[in-house]
């Protein structure tokens, strides 16, 4: 029985998927389970895997990040706005844009002592105002017909986005799985104090990880920018709260010191296998939406338990052990 209910903790996101491609098969016939629609679904959520590893990031550290869809619309509007003056350097900008803001995110939270949330709320909002004044609330075409290829073209029958999302995929889990930086995160987002005492300078860790969360940000409003071959202000308004909820349905934890590259990816997907389904079925937008939210509120409440559970179980063996 406890390895059975081991096997449900370890692997809820893959239980969930599972569950959700076996109603939306049975429930829209050949519409979901066909090779266009797979197609559609990879394409849709390679754009969305960047901001869930910027949270996955954060959250790993012991931090929360709500600026990241902000940062996205910023970075497309730059990417856009800014390409007269050369394609590429003006995504070299929207980049460095983005890590700006996880630096400025980093030292409020770090040299600040500002709470994360409300760091990161205030930046999302500074960010958000810069975006519509620098926008004008107007859409901003693209003026470079090639752009379009890195975020709608395709090698063969794979789309180019998925390509660009997977390398950066394998960057990130290498620098969390295989580098002392890595290590860092863990040991800050599972106990700053033991990690501080250990010789960590965790306010360095720290600033790199918003640094990093800004980054990915920015590359996922490049993206998207090069896929629409434009910018809008409409681009990225839901996107924060969306990546929370895919990495914590991938296994983060608002608590620190848990994540992945896998389960922030396999988050994505489960996400965006929930939409494409309900989009196949017809449930209206609002009704979507209303969804949404529950799933964000279920699964933080679910975080949440699981770590009163553990602080709990944490109190009775260090009170057995002393008895």
């Amino acid at each position: 029985m406890t390895r059975v209910r081991h096997f449900f903790l370890q692997h809820n996101v893959v239980i969930l998927l599972v569950l959700l491609v076996a109603f939306f098969a049975s429930t829209t016939g050949h519409l979901f389970l066909n090779g266009q629609n797979i197609h559609n679904i990879a394409r849709q959520i390679s754009f969305d895997i960047p901001l869930a590893l910027a949270l996955t990031v954060v959250l790993i550290a012991g931090g929360i990040d709500l600026s990241v869809g902000s940062v996205l619309s910023m970075a497309a509007a730059l990417t856009m706005g800014l390409q007269p003056l050369g394609t590429w350097l003006a995504v070299l900008i929207a980049l460095l844009f983005g890590a700006g803001v996880g630096l400025v995110n980093g030292l409020l939270v770090t040299k600040g002592r500002i709470v994360p949330f409300i760091a990161t709320l205030g930046t999302m909002t500074v960010v958000r105002g810069i975006m519509l004044t620098y926008t004008r609330q107007q859409p901003i075409p693209g003026s470079d017909a090639t752009f379009v290829f890195w975020g709608a073209g395709s090698l063969g029958p794979i789309p180019v986005p998925i390509l660009i999302v997977l390398a950066i995929c394998i960057v990130v889990h290498l620098l969390l799985t295989y580098t002392q930086f890595g290590r860092n995160l863990y040991a800050i987002g599972g106990n700053p104090d033991a990690a501080f005492l250990a010789g960590i300078d965790v306010v360095r860790n720290k600033v790199l990880a918003f640094v990093l969360s800004g980054l990915l940000a920015a590359i996922s409003g490049v993206l998207i920018a090069s896929r629409l071959n434009s910018s809008t202000v409409h681009i990225g308004l839901d996107s924060g709260l969306w990546a929370i909820a895919a990495a914590i349905i991938g296994g983060a934890s608002l608590t620190g010191g848990k994540g992945s590259v896998l389960g922030a990816v396999l988050g994505v997907v489960t996400l965006g296998v929930l939409v494409n389904g309900m989009n196949l079925l017809g449930v209206h937008t609002y009704y979507q939406i209303g969804i949404r939210a529950v799933i964000l509120i279920a699964v933080v409440a679910v975080d949440a338990l699981s770590a009163a559970n553990l602080r709990k179980k944490l109190v009775m063996q260090s009170y057995g052990h002393r008895e």
